[in-house]
This record gives structure tokens, C-alpha cells and sequence, in this order.
């Protein structure tokens, strides 16, 4: 670089002259080829010096002993000859900073972290340890003192394949998942027990009224899981977030599955702009049928990247959103059997059956965590579980939340049996569950004598009113007229958006 300075003869450029004792102050105006205008008092200027550069020029490119430095996770100093004739710089224009969002920060990964300096042809650059799983690379650039580019080098690292994989946000967004799906499952669970008269509780009893403030909470916990499980899902396409979309499926199904067999047809959001119409709570309601076949193509979708493996006891995040493929298969099962799809069922339930993951355990409640019949459970804390037993009024694992076990395929398998015609079949399996827990049944018919085994075990996990809906037992059972096999549709509700009705049968209920 070429230099050339003067200095400016302050006492010349800044005369004073007195004139009717005022003082005149001068100053430089300096006018670029833009059209614009700098302008600067005299009086603060203390030199003026030009400086000239040569500018990088392509076709005589700067060149390196190195094309790339990929560092170890530890990090390390490197050394890079350039080749240059031309003054260089690390210093350049301000890079463009795109916005971060929320989920962008679900992954354990960023950049790497580095320093560098340039001094006379050698470029040093220090990469430093990595606490990341995964790495992103970045450019180091040399610049030209007219902060043009003329030199660029990738830095990769190795991540640290002992960190974990999921960012701490993550984790806090998947444990607030978890607390509102167990919230969600506690409130189905509670309905369930005490509608049925598993458990004896006069204030849930039919006929329902859409003002009960029970009705209401069932709804608005479901729909909050919902919410927070959809906004997650909308961000399952960017690289690397594939991995949630499995759990994300799976509990859009256990959702909607206790949903639609309380209430019927209820609003379904799928896509973004049905999500913000869900804030917003506009959307009609859609069919059954239609939301479970959506659902199951969600399923079978999401099966194709689960493993084959035990969930059981889920108490942190990975287990979370790494749910087994047997998870699914029962999700799936119930579907079709609630559709009259036995054919379909079967297969599933019998992979599970084959699979010999699970065990039988002789306890018919209060089923310990590590119990080697759970397909699917969640830990639980305490101010919800207390709830839940004050409500229910039974004995009931203080840290667990079941939403599957191996007596359920069983029985589920017996139905299938019975409804393809297969009796003896179905009593083998019926009969593993009644031997194994010691229960007794009254009952010759089949599908009766399963429904004896599941009043006595299907307190802790729910889904006896499915079950006897789907099989035509639960008007006979229960003593309930036809427009009961549904509830009502909360008031809250049918206030808040203008798209939905009542489900027949409680349009002249009031207060």
C-alpha cells in the first residue's frame, strides 16, 4: 500500500476574523460522486492523508497450501500459506445474519468456533473444542483492503459423538410434550373409569352436560397437546428435525384417537394454515373416518424409521421421541378394530405376539415402571398423579402413566379372534391373561368375558368405553340411549367457534 499525507495549515484554512465581534467558523464540504455531502469543521481536522491499494484482481487468484482444514472434535491450531501479491485482510463487510427461529435450535449443533489471524503470507487459524454432536463448517476469508473477497477456505470439525443429540430447548419443549400428553391421558383415563362405572363417581354419569366443567377439560387438554405436538411437527421437514417426526405422529394419534371415540367428529388440523385457524379455533369438524385415515397413513409412515425394541418406562426425552415401532402397531390396531377392521388388526397385534419382547406380569394394577409387560408408559409428576387419584379415588402408581401394556394386545388379539370366528383362538389368548393374573370370568360368550378381564385391569390405562363401542356393548352395558355413546360438545367450545355443533341429542340442554 502507497501512502501520501499533508498536512493542513489549520492556521490557514481556520482564519479568525473578528467583525463586529463575531466569530466566523469555516468549514470543508466534501462532495462524493454518489451526489452526497461530508462536512467537517475546520477546527477538527488535524490531517488530511490519501492512501492507495491494489485491489484484487480475479484472474491473478490468491492461492493456499490447503484447500480445507477439517479439525478433531478437540480442536487445534493450523497454519495456511497464502500466495499473494496483493495486501490481504481478515477484516471485511458485515456478513448478512439470517434470522433465528425457535426450532432452529432443536439440534445439538452450530458452527465452529474459531480464530484467525494474518500477518505476511500466513494465516493462522485456531479451532476450539466442540461440546456439539454435530458440527456445521463455516469459511475463513481473506480480503483485499477494499473489503473485497479474494480468498476463502472451508473449516470443518468432528462433533462430539458423547454429547447429546437434541439441544436443551429441546429437551424442555419434548418434557412440556410429555407433561400435556399425560395431562391430556389423565383427564381420558379419569372420564373413562368413572363414565363406564369402573369406578364409581356420580358427578360423571350419563347424561352428560356440555356445560360440565370435566367435558370441558378433557377437550381444551387434548387440544393444548395437540397444539404444542402440531407447531413441532410443522418443522419436522428441515435437515436433521426428521428425527421427531415419528413421535410427533404417534401422539397426533393417541390424541385424536381419545378425541373422536368421546366426541365424534371433531376440528382436525393438519397443515400450517389449519394450525393458525386452530389458535383462532375455526375449523369445522371432520369425519371419523376421515381423521383416522389420515392418522393411520401417518402411522405407517412413521413406522418405516422406528425400531424394532422396547419403549416401556419413558423418562427422558430420547425415549421420548425415539418410540418403538410396537407403539405404532398397537395405535394402528386400534383404529381398525374401532372401524371394524379386525382383518387388518390382527397382523399387527400378532407381530408384537411373536416379536417375544414382552411378558406377562401377575399384577392387574399398580404395575411397577419396569414391568415386563408395559409396551408404553411415561414417568409422571407428582402433582398431577395426586390429582388423578383424588378424582378416581383408586390406588394407582404415583410415577406412571400407561398407555399400552401386553395384556391389552392380548385381549385385543382375542377380539380379533372373535370377531373372525376363531373362538378357540381367541380363548387361548384370553386365557394367557386370565391364568397369568389370576382372574376369573363368569361369562361363556367370548367378547363377555374379555369385557369381565378388562373392567379388572383397564383402570390404569383406559379405553374400556372404546372397547365396548366398538364391539355393540356399550348401549346393553351401560344402560346409555344412542346419542350417549358420545359426549357433548363442551359450550365453551361451540361459543368459541362459529364452525361447530352439537352432537345430537344435547342441542336443548341449558345451565
Amino acid at each position: 500500500m502507497k501512502t501520501k499525507s499533508f498536512l493542513l495549515l489549520i492556521g490557514l484554512a481556520a482564519v479568525v476574523q473578528v467583525a463586529s465581534a463575531q466569530t466566523t467558523i469555516y468549514r470543508m464540504h466534501v462532495k462524493m460522486k454518489d451526489g452526497s455531502t461530508h462536512t467537517v469543521k475546520t477546527d477538527d481536522v488535524e490531517e488530511i492523508y490519501f492512501t492507495s491499494s491494489q485491489p484484487y484482481d480475479p484472474s491473478n487468484p490468491v492461492t493456499a497450501d490447503v484447500e480445507s482444514i477439517h479439525a478433531p472434535k478437540e480442536g487445534g491450531t493450523f497454519y495456511v500459506h497464502i500466495n499473494t501479491n496483493i495486501p490481504l485482510t481478515t477484516s471485511g463487510p458485515a456478513e448478512d445474519v439470517n434470522p433465528v427461529y425457535f426450532f432452529d435450535h432443536f439440534l445439538n449443533n452450530g458452527p465452529v468456533s474459531l480464530s484467525r489471524t494474518y500477518s505476511d503470507g500466513l494465516l493462522t487459524i485456531t479451532v476450539n473444542p466442540t461440546t456439539y454432536h454435530s458440527v456445521d463448517s463455516r469459511e475463513v476469508k481473506l480480503y483485499d483492503l477494499e473489503e473485497t473477497e479474494a480468498f476463502s477456505l472451508t473449516v470443518s470439525q468432528d462433533g462430539d459423538p458423547n454429547a447429546t443429540l437434541i439441544s436443551q430447548n429441546a429437551n424442555n419443549y419434548i418434557a412440556d410434550l410429555a407433561r400435556m400428553l399425560y395431562n391430556s391421558h389423565a383427564e381420558y383415563r379419569k372420564a373413562d373409569v368413572e363414565y363406564t362405572g369402573l369406578v364409581e363417581f356420580e358427578g360423571f354419569k350419563a347424561p352428560l352436560d356440555p356445560y360440565n366443567h370435566r367435558v370441558e377439560e378433557i377437550w381444551n387438554t387434548q387440544y393444548q397437546g395437540i397444539a404444542r405436538n402440531t407447531a413441532l411437527l410443522q418443522h419436522c421437514d428441515a435437515e436433521g428435525m426428521e428425527i421427531f417426526r415419528p413421535m410427533c405422529y404417534v401422539l397426533n394419534a393417541l390424541l385424536y384417537y381419545e378425541l373422536v371415540t368421546f366426541f365424534g367428529g371433531v376440528p382436525y388440523y393438519t397443515g400450517m394454515d389449519s394450525f393458525e385457524q386452530m389458535m383462532m379455533a375455526s375449523l369445522p369438524r371432520t369425519e371419523p373416518n376421515v381423521i383416522f385415515g389420515n392418522l393411520i397413513e401417518q402411522l405407517k409412515t412413521a413406522m418405516g424409521s422406528m425400531e424394532e425394541k422396547v419403549t416401556g418406562y419413558v423418562d427422558n426425552s430420547e425415549k421420548m421421541y425415539s418410540v418403538s415401532k410396537d407403539v405404532a402397531r398397537v395405535l394402528l390396531a386400534n383404529f381398525y378394530m374401532y372401524q371394524g377392521r379386525y382383518m387388518e388388526a390382527k397382523p399387527l397385534l400378532e407381530e408384537i405376539v411373536s416379536s417375544n419382547r414382552y411378558l406377562l406380569a401377575p399384577a392387574t394394577d399398580n404395575i411397577d415402571p419396569q414391568c415386563s409387560e408395559i409396551i408404553w408408559s411415561q414417568q409422571v409428576g407428582m402433582p398431577t398423579r395426586t390429582q388423578a387419584n383424588i378424582w378416581i379415588g383408586v390406588s394407582y402408581n404415583d410415577y406412571l402413566c400407561i398407555y399400552q401394556t401386553y395384556s391389552d394386545v392380548l385381549l385385543s388379539l382375542a377380539e380379533c379372534e372373535t370377531k373372525l370366528n376363531n373362538d378357540t383362538k381367541a380363548k387361548e389368548y384370553l386365557n394367557q391373561v386370565t391364568s397369568t393374573k389370576g382372574i376369573s370370568t363368569t361369562s361363556s360368550e367370548t367378547l363377555a368375558a374379555i369385557s369381565e378381564v378388562r373392567q379388572r385391569i383397564q383402570i390404569d390405562f383406559g379405553g374400556y368405553f372404546a372397547f365396548l363401542k366398538r364391539t355393540g356393548q356399550a348401549q346393553s352395558a351401560l344402560g346409555l340411549e344412542e346419542y350417549q355413546l358420545l359426549f357433548p360438545i363442551p359450550r365453551s367450545e361451540l361459543d368459541r367457534n362459529p364452525y361447530m355443533n352439537q352432537n345430537p341429542g344435547y342441542g336443548t340442554m341449558t345451565r
